[in-house]
């Protein structure tokens, strides 16, 4: 146990995979089993914490005596035993299971016991489910099981498993504190990229006006300064866009596409371009943060195309579920790379992060979001609401 600790409790987040697998190991081998899992709860979509009555457990760290792939499923030696024993697991409760085959006896627990197999197999009955809390929640199981020679998992080797259950979850939660420290980190390098080349441009040519200004009592040059600093007010509002982008959403509600693409769409300066709407249909999204991909879209479409620039949004056909924002102007050029990276701000004089909010803002949401070129042969920009 000191082992696993020190292993644990000083991996990397590149490390965690390798590490933890051989401390499941290590332990496995002490106890004599011949299988050893961390098993996570998920819900019907695949997310996590679904809870053992809305979810299912998904194994995300395994291993077996004779070698076990990450996709490949459990052997049957074990397989349904142990499928049995986390359908079992609840609360706080350990399952234990001990010298007993399928129907047969044997079995002790704490709390629920596991002693039969969920499909009629005569997979042997020897298994030992501990619960993975996390923040007060029951998030998964730590499994060790196979084999048939054992007559009882003793007190101690509970709370052994037990100890170890824990250390799982305070490493798997240091990874992701760690995890969400480089995001901030990433966040604040963008936001100093954008200071440091973005807003220096606009504001010599502030300061440069209005020292003219003084100079000369040239109103042209205090009408260039204003300029400047709404250009300064935009970039401002793109970095705040981009924070609000790298959180979570907030309240959702059901919303109609179509009105929100409204609102942003006057809240843009779209000079003489033109807002089709075509039925883009409602969905449930939080309403401040889908007008900010709006706005920027909007923006992004007005920056890059003509005066006359005409701007649809309408609703995805061929059986997909979603919305999409089309526009007639020049497209997407061929070298560009990915669109949605940073710094993609051709010579329009932007930030270069307007997309990079969009993707976040959708994939905050479920949804997917991606471009291809319009019937105009612009820029089409389909957004997928997952169901």
């Amino acid at each position: 146990m000191i082992d696993a600790s020190t292993t644990l409790l000083s991996a990397n987040p590149d490390e965690l995979h390798t590490k933890l697998t051989w401390t499941l190991r290590s332990v496995a081998t002490g106890l004599g089993a011949e299988y050893a899992g961390v098993h996570e709860i998920v819900d019907g979509n695949g997310q996590s914490n679904g809870g053992p009555r809305s979810g299912t457990f998904t194994r995300r760290y395994a291993w077996h005596s004779d070698g076990l792939d990450p996709d490949e499923p459990l052997p049957m030696a074990v397989g349904p035993l142990v499928r049995e024993g986390l359908g079992r697991v609840e609360g706080s409760d350990s399952v234990r299971v001990a010298g007993a085959e399928a129907g047969g006896g044997g079995a002790t627990a704490e709390g629920p016991t596991a002693n039969d197999t969920s499909d009629g197999s005569d997979a042997r009955g020897t298994l030992l489910a501990v619960p993975i809390v996390r923040e007060y929640e029951l998030w998964g199981a730590l499994v060790f099981g196979g084999g048939s020679d054992r007559d009882r998992w003793a007190d101690h080797e509970v709370v052994l498993v037990r100890s170890l259950a824990d250390m799982v979850a305070a490493s798997l939660e240091r990874m992701e504190r760690e995890r969400h420290l480089a995001a901030q980190n990433d966040r604040l390098d963008e936001f100093a990229s954008v200071v440091a080349h973005d807003l220096r441009n606009p504001l010599n040519v502030l300061t440069g006006s209005i020292d003219m200004a003084r100079r000369t009592g040239d109103d042209e040059h205090f009408d260039r300064a204003i300029r400047s600093a709404d250009r300064i007010d935009e970039i401002i509002d793109t970095v705040l866009g981009l924070s609000r982008a790298g959180q979570d959403i907030g309240d959702t509600e059901v919303v109609g596409v179509g009105s929100v693409a409204r609102t942003a769409w006057e809240g843009v300066g779209t000079d003489g371009a033109t807002l089709v709407v075509d039925a883009p249909g409602t969905y449930d999204a939080d309403r401040q943060r889908l007008t900010d991909v709006f706005s920027n879209l909007f923006r992004n479409a007005v920056e890059h195309g003509d005066d006359d620039t005409e701007v649809t949004v309408g609703g995805l056909a061929d059986g997909r579920t979603g919305f999409y924002v089309a526009d007639d102007g020049p497209g997407m050029p061929d070298d560009m790379g990915d669109p949605f990276d940073q710094g993609h701000s051709g010579e329009s004089g932007g930030t270069g992060l307007g997309l990079t909010i969009v993707r976040r803002v959708v994939e905050a949401h479920g949804w997917s979001v991606d471009v291809t070129d319009s019937e105009a042969d612009g820029a089409r920009f389909e957004v997928v609401v997952e169901p």
